[in-house]
């Protein structure tokens, strides 16, 4: 089976956070959503849901629950039976909208279809550090790197330690291990 290669990044991110990945072309909504989460270094802790312009769209895949469709004005379709090889063929942008809360929306640009025998994820380019889970979104991290680069800030011990860091280790925002991401990614399968 030939792959999907996509380019997808956080919405306004800066500095940008992105990830460039192939995926099998039988992937499902969930499965590709598992892909994300993997590529980028998200805890899959949160709800989330792909649309073609984000949160306010009729139609959207997301996991469904028994609030699912209770609007009749709003679609969800099951992104465990809905493949993205339908979706993508016809459309090239899209969003993957994580954690509604915080409200993590990423821009999905389909780039080609990869011949040859794709059979997992992977990632092939990327750039930027994937914000932790629960910092109050793109504000919030924004605020976390403001505090460890102001020599002196008050909340920078507080965010060295919530973000795992060894006594003078510091954190690159512009880092991002492919190596890593595909370690991650290779768990999937």
């Amino acid at each position: 089976m030939p792959g999907l290669q996509f380019k997808i990044e956080i919405h306004k991110s800066n500095p940008k956070i992105w990830r460039r990945v192939i995926i099998p072309y039988e992937y499902t909504f969930y499965k590709f959503h598992l892909a994300i989460q993997g590529a980028f270094g998200w805890e899959n802790r949160h709800l989330f849901q792909f649309s073609k312009n984000g949160f306010l769209d009729k139609l959207c895949y997301a996991e469904l629950n028994e609030e699912s469709n209770d609007d009749p004005e709003f679609i969800t379709k099951d992104a465990k039976k809905a493949k993205i090889k339908n979706v993508f063929v016809k459309q090239d942008q899209f969003k993957y909208l994580y954690d509604m809360g915080d409200r993590w929306e990423h821009n999905i640009k389909f780039e080609e279809v990869i011949g040859g025998e794709i059979e997992r994820p992977y990632c092939i380019e990327g750039g930027g550090a994937c914000p932790p889970e629960d910092c109050c979104g793109l504000g919030g991290y924004e605020a976390i790197l403001e505090s460890l680069n102001t020599p002196g800030h008050p909340k920078q011990e507080q965010n060295i330690i919530w973000l795992g860091l060894l006594p003078r280790e510091k954190w690159d925002a512009n880092f991002c291990s492919i190596r890593e991401v595909n370690r991650r990614l290779c768990l999937l399968e």
